[in-house]
């Protein structure tokens, strides 16, 4: 598991690799989990229960989200849509692994970890299907209750991003006061209120100052 990881991070947290070897280390850290998840099939082919694979699905499921970005041009989108969904069947495996686990240690950071992976596949599922805002906005607030001042240890994510992330999708439903509560947890700067009514051009640039800041 550890090795899927490095490899994952390898593209994230450094600055070594080009982007021409991303499809690379991508592919190294899925064959990492796979061998995982064979590992602890057979560990455990002598007991009554299941082990505790959620990490392995967890590890592959967000490894197959960030491959499909990078294929963003429009005639390769098959490939896309298809690691996407492929990610959502192993997000939804380690969350059915997470509620039926028989252990007893299953930390708050591998459940936020997960709701992390849905939230950002439902709403980027949703950017062509909106009915999967609504369930990255429930698996948001999952991370939210679990901890409140969450940080993803593989990639340059934490809770600022969450709230940013369900900001931008009150924008699009036209939420604003919600908008608003959302990114003022993630900028707390942000001021958008003129005689106390939020002025959206203000809110906007809120928005666009937070992305600009966490490129």
């Amino acid at each position: 598991i550890n090795e899927g990881w490095n490899a994952f991070e390898t593209v994230n947290l450094s600055d070594t690799l080009s982007v021409d070897q991303h499809s690379e280390y991508y592919e190294l850290a899925l064959e990492m989990f796979d061998i995982s998840l064979q590992a602890i099939s057979f560990e455990f082919t002598d007991q009554n229960f299941a082990g505790p694979k959620y990490k392995s699905f967890n590890g592959k499921a967000w490894s197959q989200l960030y491959y499909a970005g990078e294929f963003l041009e429009p005639d390769l989108s098959n490939v896309r849509d298809s690691l996407r969904q492929e990610s959502k069947i192993y997000f939804d495996q380690a969350l059915y692994d997470l509620d039926n686990s028989l252990f007893d240690e299953i930390l708050d950071q591998d459940w936020c970890d997960t709701y992390l992976g849905l939230t950002y596949l439902h709403y980027n599922l949703g950017l062509s299907n909106d009915v999967h805002m609504d369930s990255s906005l429930i698996y948001s607030q999952e991370i939210l209750n679990r901890k409140p001042l969450y940080d993803f240890n593989h990639d340059e994510l934490d809770y600022k991003n969450v709230h940013y992330l369900r900001g931008k999708i009150y924008l699009q439903k036209d939420m604003y006061q919600e908008a608003y509560n959302e990114i003022k947890q993630a900028l707390e700067e942000c001021d958008a209120i003129i005689d106390d009514e939020i002025d959206i051009n203000l809110l906007l640039e809120c928005f666009n100052q937070f992305a600009n800041e966490n490129e």
